[in-house]
C-alpha cells in the first residue's frame, strides 16, 4: 500500500489522497516515486504546494493578545486584571502557536501583546506607588477642610443666633429654619448639610438659670471619609470637639483652641512675634 508524505506539515497518509488530513494542504504526487527494496511498501513524496500557497491559520487569539496590550499600555495598566488576563492570553497564543504552527499563526501579534501587557506591568507599579502616598494625603486634607468649615459654621450660627436673639426673638433663640427666614444664615447652612458635616440646632427654653439657650451640633456625613471629629456648642460660644466615632460630640468634651485648629495663623503669627522681636 503506497503512503504519502506531506511537504507541508511531514504528516503520512495514503499516497491516493487529494489533501492532507492533519493541515488540510492539497497534495500533488510527483510521477516518480521512491520505494524500499522490499517492495512491501512504497512511500511517494508528493511535489511541494506552489510558493503562493499559505494555509488558512487561526490568528484570532493572537491578534486579541496584541489588541489588549496595546489598551493596557495606554491606560498605565491601571486595570490590573486586564493586564494579567492580557498576558495570559499572549502566553496561550504563544503556546499555540509553538505547538501546532500548521494551524495557528500570528507569532508577531501574539510577541508583540505580551511585551506590551508586560510594559503595563512594569508601569503599573510606580502608579501604585504614588496612589498609595497621594490618596491618604488628599482624604487627610480633605477631612481638615470640612472639619475647619464646620467650625467656621457653628461660628456663623452663633453670631446668627444673637442677632436672633436681639431683635426678633424677643430674647429667645431660633432654630435653623427661624435663622433662615431672617437671613442671617445661607440657604446650604439652613439646608442642615455642608461640606461634608450634618447640623442641627435645638432651642433651650431654660438652661437650669432660668435662661433661654440653644444648642448646635455637626456631625461628619460619612465619619473617617468627610470628618472625623463631631462638634457642639451652645449659647456660649464655646465649640467644643471629639471623635466620637460619628455620633454627636457633647458639652463634657473639650474646647476646640484657635492655636490647635488653625496652624497656619499660628505659624504666622509666631513669624510676626519673630520680626517685631
Amino acid at each position: 500500500m503506497k503512503s504519502a508524505k506531506c511537504p507541508q506539515c511531514g504528516f503520512v497518509g495514503w499516497a491516493d489522497a487529494e489533501s492532507c488530513k492533519k493541515c488540510g494542504a492539497e497534495l500533488a504526487p510527483q510521477a516518480d516515486y521512491a520505494s524500499d527494496e522490499s517492495g512491501s511498501s512504497e512511500t511517494v513524496y508528493y511535489a511541494p504546494p506552489p510558493s503562493g500557497f499559505q494555509p488558512d491559520l487561526k490568528q484570532g487569539l493572537a491578534v486579541t493578545a496584541m489588541v489588549v496590550g496595546i489598551l493596557n499600555f495606554l491606560f498605565l495598566g491601571i486595570f490590573g486584571i486586564t493586564t494579567i488576563a492580557g498576558i495570559v492570553i499572549s502566553a496561550i497564543a504563544m503556546k499555540q502557536i509553538k505547538r501546532s504552527p500548521h494551524l495557528y499563526g500570528g507569532k508577531s501579534f501574539a510577541l508583540t501583546g505580551l511585551i506590551m501587557n508586560i510594559a503595563s506591568l512594569v508601569l503599573l507599579i510606580p502608579v501604585i506607588v504614588i496612589l498609595s502616598i497621594a490618596l491618604p494625603n488628599l482624604y487627610a486634607s480633605r477631612r481638615a477642610a470640612n472639619e475647619a468649615s464646620a467650625i467656621n459654621s457653628l461660628r456663623k450660627i452663633h453670631t446668627a443666633e444673637s442677632t436672633y436673639q436681639a431683635t426678633v426673638g424677643r430674647g429667645d433663640f431660633g432654630n435653623i429654619g427661624d435663622l433662615h427666614s431672617q437671613n442671617l444664615i445661607t440657604s446650604d447652612l439652613a439646608s442642615g448639610t455642608r461640606h461634608g458635616y450634618r447640623f442641627k440646632v435645638e432651642v433651650v427654653k431654660d438652661t437650669g438659670e432660668g435662661l433661654p439657650g440653644f444648642i448646635a451640633v455637626a456631625v461628619p456625613t460619612e465619619y473617617g471619609s468627610t470628618g472625623r471629629r463631631s462638634f457642639f456648642m451652645d449659647e456660649t460660644g464655646v465649640i467644643r470637639a471629639a471623635d466620637s466615632q460619628g455620633m454627636e460630640a457633647t458639652k463634657y468634651d473639650p474646647p476646640v483652641t484657635f492655636e490647635r485648629d488653625n496652624p497656619s495663623n499660628r505659624s504666622a503669627s509666631r513669624r510676626s512675634r519673630t520680626i517685631e522681636d
